[in-house]
Parts: structure tokens; sequence; C-alpha cells
């Protein structure tokens, strides 16, 4: 279990034996209309604790440092805690001297979708909050839904933050939320890392995303929307009720549903088991931090290095496969490796990492592909790649003047010329994998390239295949961050037609390796300014 507040570990038992055992999780379902809840003044308040302004105030403090006038995107689903966790922003905000924008993301899997949204938006004017609604367009999956659409929330909201220059997104994810994760991910034997639940911050592609109410619970969130009588002039806010939220088709509900029925000595039992679960993650993820400081190096290109996991010498090195912490530490910092690289949003279970190791340490093998990649073994150490034959083989379309991100890695930037001359051919530019690339299976072209590029020299040439190629109709113009007057000489030296690069040399190409998720997002936010 996360707490945001710095205290030591004996506060921290203090702290789940006693303040929250004294609460019950309860859900009270008035619903007026479909999905609509209503909260009034009464008797149903009195075992929930309304947050007021410093309390949330104390929430948000461990995330500082915050800009002099802050500016924070809050996810509002309509849904009793996020309609809180709005609220409360607001104000946080207005004492401060900055701005809220709201976003709520209709993912168009439900017909009353839009119609909340809606009302979300006519809810949310009453505090003077700004309110955006995105939506998720094209074909939804069959399977994994609630997975897919929290994925494609996730990106919509960051892409959003970036837009408008904002830093800090608040989703609203509370103690009972909480609660049902950690019981999942031990019914799934997930290990020390998952068994501790979120964390309270994590760092997205354009902005860091933040977890404040993870301590609350469920009813205090509630008694919250209650105690806005008077604030609007209506008897308590109402909220939404997503349907979803009672469908035993999703494991959540079905944990929820067990949790809620729990004897209260359980219930106890797993409060006083969390800090517990959290101090060891918190372990895990320093030692984890520690291996990629002192064996990973991670190139421009997209490809990884591991050192001293094979010297015997090192004391990590003898532990792979192991059980204990550092053994454990290796192969989890090694599933991060493979989850960048391979531009994939989770790393592969850390037993199959473990497997893959073993084969590599004992010489059975020498390649292995594993998350989309390759671990390639080079004396004492491994080369991480992508592997060609995961990867798209279709062309990828560019447009002069936009961002274009590739296989979830890279990021392709094109600046056109002042004089505008390319508009008729820039419907034509596309990217493909250099693999696919006919003068690339030349060998005069590959040695050129190396003693353009001195990198080149040691790659493998399927790790050099999975370089993303920019190319006009079937015309090789860039690989990678090479400029367009090196690819020239190459290509002119091995005998490759160069005449259609000459309508590009105006153009400013820039690459970037831009995985979906950092190698390292700096460990699980437990206490207070990390």
């Amino acid at each position: 279990m996360i707490t945001c507040c710095r205290i030591s570990r004996d506060h921290q038992r203090l702290f789940w034996t006693g303040r929250v055992r004294k609460r019950k999780i309860a859900i009270v379902n008035r619903v007026i209309g479909k999905n609509m809840t209503s909260r009034h003044n009464g008797s149903t308040a009195s075992s929930g604790v309304p947050l007021d302004a410093a309390s949330f105030s104390a929430l948000m403090a461990p995330f500082a440092p915050f800009e002099a006038r802050p500016r924070l995107l809050v996810a509002v689903s309509g849904g009793a805690d996020s309609m809180a966790l709005a609220i409360l922003a607001k104000r946080w905000c207005d004492d401060a001297g900055g701005e809220l924008l709201a976003v709520t993301v209709d993912h168009g899997l439900r017909a009353d979708a839009a119609d909340e949204a809606r009302w979300v938006t006519g809810q949310l004017v009453k505090y003077g909050i700004e309110h955006v609604v995105l939506r998720w367009d094209g074909p939804k999956p069959g399977a994994a839904v609630q997975e897919m659409a929290r994925a494609a929330r996730y990106r919509l909201m960051d892409e959003l933050a970036h837009k408008r220059g904002i830093l800090h997104l608040l989703v609203a994810h509370h103690f009972n939320d909480q609660a049902e994760t950690i019981t999942m991910r031990q019914n799934h034997d997930s290990g020390v890392i998952g068994q501790a639940g979120m964390s309270a911050r994590r760092i997205l592609a354009h902005c860091r995303l933040l977890r404040p109410l993870l301590t609350t619970s469920r009813y205090d969130i509630e008694a919250t929307l209650m105690a806005q009588a008077g604030t609007t002039g209506e008897a308590g806010q109402a909220w939404i009720n997503d349907p979803s939220n009672t469908n035993p088709t999703f494991e959540r509900v079905r944990t929820r549903q067990k949790l809620q029925d729990a004897a209260s000595r359980q219930r106890e039992r797993f409060l006083a088991d969390a800090g517990t679960l959290a101090a060891a993650r918190i372990d895990m993820e320093r030692a984890i931090g520690r291996f990629l400081a002192c064996h990973v190096s991670l190139d421009p290109d997209g490809v990884a290095r591991i050192d001293g996991v094979f010297a015997s010498a090192h004391p990590q090195a003898a532990l792979i496969g192991g059980e204990d912490l550092s053994g454990a530490a290796a192969a989890y910092g090694v599933g991060h490796v493979l989850r960048v690289v391979g531009g994939a949003k989770y790393p592969p279970a850390r037993d199959s990492v473990l497997h893959a190791l073993q084969l590599l340490r004992e010489k059975r093998v020498n390649r292995h592909s594993l998350g989309g990649c390759v671990l390639h073994r080079r004396e004492n150490y491994i080369l991480v790649y992508r592997e060609f034959g995961r990867m798209a083989q279709e062309a990828c379309p560019v447009n002069i003047g936009s961002a274009r991100r590739w296989d979830e890695r890279f990021e392709l930037c094109l600046e056109a010329p002042e004089n505008g001359g390319l508009a008729g051919q820039a419907g034509e530019l596309s990217i493909i994998p250099l693999g696919l690339c006919d003068p690339f299976h030349k060998r005069v072209f590959r040695n050129m390239m190396a003693q353009t590029v001195p990198f080149w020299a040691n790659r493998p040439r399927q790790a050099l295949a999975a370089l993303p190629l920019l190319q006009w109709q079937d015309q090789p113009l860039s690989v990678a961050g090479l400029e367009i007057h090196e690819l020239s000489d190459v290509l002119s030296a091995a005998g490759c037609p160069t005449d259609h690069l000459e309508l590009f040399r105006a153009i400013r190409v820039t690459w970037r390796f831009m995985p979906s998720a950092p190698l390292w997002e700096g460990g699980f936010k437990f206490v207070a300014n990390p």
C-alpha cells in the first residue's frame, strides 16, 4: 500500500492499523435515472470524513515541487472519485494561483458515454473548471478491452498535456482501487514489484501521472461530494455510476465483490501487510536501479548493452537465476531493457527473463528471442536489439512538418524547405525497416556505412536491419539520424542511384530514439520526495 507522507515504518504501521482500520468499505447505490447517483446530507455521511482544502494540500505536498503557478490536468470520468478530485484540485490550483484543465475520454464503448461526458461538462462549469472531451476512435479490440482502453486513455491524455504544456496529470485511484490491485496481483503471483500495487507517481512520455488519493477510502471520497451542499446550491454533488463497475465479466469487479464480502478480520490483516509489501518493493526497485546504472548502456540507435552478468568475479552474476534480491533485481532490470528496446508497454514475465539469461550464461545459445527483441551474447556482455521478424513490414507514411512515431521506438520530424518546392512529392515519403531496403543487402553498402558511422562495424546485421529508413517511393533518403549528404556518399560508393536526393537536400531530418517508456522511472513512490 502506498502513502504519500514521509513517515517511518513504525508510523506506517500505526497509520494502517489505526486510522484505516476504523473505516469500513461501503458503496451506496442510490440511482437517479440510469447511472446518476446523488448524495444528501444525513447519516450516510457519518462513516466518511470529507476531504477539505488542508487535507488535500497535505496529499499533494509529497509531489512537490510544482511551478510557481501550477497547471494541472485532471482525468474526470464522472464517477465519485474523479469528481471529488477535480473539485479538490480546482481549489488547490486557485490557492496557488494556477490553472486546472479537466479531461474526459469517451472510449466509444458505451452508448451513454457521450451523454455522460456532456453531463460532466455541465457539472464542472459550476466550479469554473474548463473541460475537454477526447474520443478513442478506430476499431476496438475483441479481448482485453479494459486494458486496451486504459492504454488509449493514458495516451490521449498524455498527448493533450503535451499540447497544452502541462506537466502534471492527476488521476483518482484511491485506497479501494489499490486494495483490489494488490489482491489481483497476489492471485497472479506477480512478485515483489506487482504485489505492492500502484505507484503514487509514474512518468509518461510528456508528463508525470500523480495519484494523490491512494490513501483515501471510497467512503471519504463520497463524503467529500456530499459535503458540497451549499457550495453549488444543491444537496451534495451528484456523480455517475459506470455500469461496467458491476459487470462480473471483469476480474477487477469480481475481486471488488469478494473484498466487500470479506470478513473484517481479513481486511484488517490485508491492511497490516500493506506497508510491508510497499517496503519490499522499495528495496527491490533500489536494487534494480543500481543494476541498471552499473551494467546497462543504451545507445541512440535503440541498442542496449548489458555488462557484468557473466563475470564470475562479480557477486551479482552468480545470483542470476536465483530467488534472492540481487538475482531478481537483475531479471527485473533486463526485463525493463527488453521493454524499452522492443517498444513494448510491459516487460516480459520475470521467469522468462531468468530462463533466457540462464541459457545465455551456460552458452546453450548465443541468441535468444524474447519480448520482440534479441538477446545476443558476445563474450562477457549481451547486446539487446529489436527483432526484425517481429516488426511491421509495411511502409509507414510520413508528412513533412509533423512528427511521426515509428515502431513505438523512434520519432521522425521533417521540416520542409522555405521555398516549399517539395509539396508535390511529400505524400510519397514513408518509413520502413532498413532490412527491407535493397541497397542494405549489398556488402559494399554496409562497409561504406561502417566507415561513415563507426558503430555500424560492431552491430549485428539483424540489429541494423531493424533501424528505421526514410524513403521516397522506393529510394532511401535517411537512416536513423544520418544526414542526407552522408547517405548520398554511401549510396554513390555502393553504385546506387543518388539523383533523387537532390530534391531533398533542403529537408531537415531529425531522428530521435523515443521509446514508449523510459528505461527507469525512478522507483516506487511510497514516501515523499525520493
